[in-house]
């Protein structure tokens, strides 16, 4: 991996982008924190957790009244927590699944339109499941998921246990050494499903078609260790759609899938980084990342960037349909988010400074009252040398 290169916005083709600011988690002043950045990779906002116990914050959502939502917290603690902060960094709304009695929010959070927050949250699988299990590895310490669905004054609106509604023995045949750096608790033995996404379905062709199993509100998860997207029927809770995938092996690890919205170009159709973590079906998936457009209803592939080793991110990561039919994707173990065009050529670029954001999201300038305020940003066209060399460092000789 190269270790000394550009940092900041590397690329940036105004004409043929889907111009507008990129929010994303970041540490800020050795602080967690989210940024706001235009194209030219000039800070917007920015919102410091600096009075707060959240250690790290994998997901902030921009909010159309100009808040941001945060996620902090990880796995396995009892301190993480929701926070709403309005553009000025004030707090002004919090949750903490920990008095409900679950262990962290994790991954992600997805405000719906009723104000309600779906996030997703570790628990335990209780021994009537467990010891059906034919592992006996499995049968002592199981974690899988629930989803919640929280509204403003923080009362439980609606709950999906995961062990209830999967078969227990479903689970990734590859082991992952509980000494690994991911840590004890995340390995594909006592970490079960490790749901990274919630999102509730928008407004789309295929229910406006008749098509039940895509009703809006219905819920998208993804859930990482069992290489599995699917979405569960928010009335009877049942999984009415799953999606492993055919190409090139199938899914492996993937994250933020989620159904394009209408009128965005491809609207309908699931988007999903498709990670490579562990592919054990297809080697031609090793090492190697895909980000692919998938029709719900066919469950074929209509579209896929893909640069064999050259893009690769085994972990976290994350992809986003933009209104011109471009496609922002956040590839974290490459430390940079980019856009591509549908025939794949790179038009933005923006370089981590310090370390990489696990998550990455682009609104318009107008996309709230605040952003809309402070006007159209310029636009500096970057195009890189074709040929950059750092000159050696002159050492005085005694």
């Amino acid at each position: 991996m190269v270790t000394v290169y550009p940092k900041g916005t590397t690329i940036y083709k105004p004409e043929k982008c889907c111009n507008g600011y990129t929010v994303f988690p970041f540490s800020i002043e050795g602080k967690p924190g989210v940024l706001l950045i235009d194209m030219n990779g000039k800070i917007v906002n920015k919102w410091i957790l600096n009075k707060s116990k959240i250690s790290r914050i994998p997901r902030g959502r921009l909010l159309e009244n100009g808040h941001i939502i945060i996620l902090g917290g990880h796995m396995m603690s009892k301190e993480g927590q929701v926070q709403e902060h309005d553009w000025n960094g004030k707090l002004v709304w919090e949750y903490f699944p920990a008095l409900s009695g679950y262990l962290d929010p994790h991954h992600d959070i997805f405000r719906k339109e009723n104000g309600n927050t779906l996030l997703i949250c570790r628990e335990k699988v209780p021994e009537e499941y467990r010891k059906k299990a034919k592992d006996p590895k499995r049968r002592n310490l199981l974690y899988s998921d629930v989803i919640l669905e929280v509204t403003p004054d923080k009362k439980i609106a609606w709950e999906w246990h995961e062990y209830k509604y999967l078969d227990i023995n479903r689970c990734n045949p590859i082991p992952s050494s509980p000494t690994w750096w991911g840590g004890p608790d995340n390995n594909t033995i006592t970490d079960w499903t490790h749901t990274n996404t919630v999102q509730a379905l928008p407004e789309n062709k295929w229910y406006d078609e008749g098509d039940e199993r895509f009703k809006p509100g219905n819920v998208l998860l993804s859930l990482r260790q069992l290489d599995l997207v699917l979405i569960v029927d928010r009335d009877t809770k049942k999984i009415v759609w799953e999606y492993t995938g055919d190409y090139k092996g199938g899914l492996s690890g993937q994250h933020d899938s989620h159904m394009i919205e209408k009128g965005i170009p491809g609207e309908g159709n699931i988007i999903i980084f498709d990670n490579g973590a562990s592919p054990y079906k297809d080697l031609s998936h090793a090492g190697c990342s895909f980000v692919l457009e998938v029709n719900p209803v066919t469950k074929k592939v209509v579209w896929e960037y893909e640069k064999r080793e050259s893009f690769h991110s085994n972990f976290t990561s994350s992809t986003q349909r933009l209104a011109n039919g471009n496609t922002l994707i956040n590839e974290t173990a490459g430390n940079r988010v980019f856009e591509v065009t549908l025939k794949g050529e790179i038009v933005w670029e923006y370089v981590y400074p310090k370390g990489a954001a696990t998550r990455a999201y682009r609104y318009s300038y107008d996309y709230c009252p605040q952003a809309r305020a402070l006007g159209k940003p310029k636009e500096i066209p970057v195009i890189p040398p074709s040929n950059m060399r750092i000159s050696p460092t002159k050492i005085p000789i005694e």
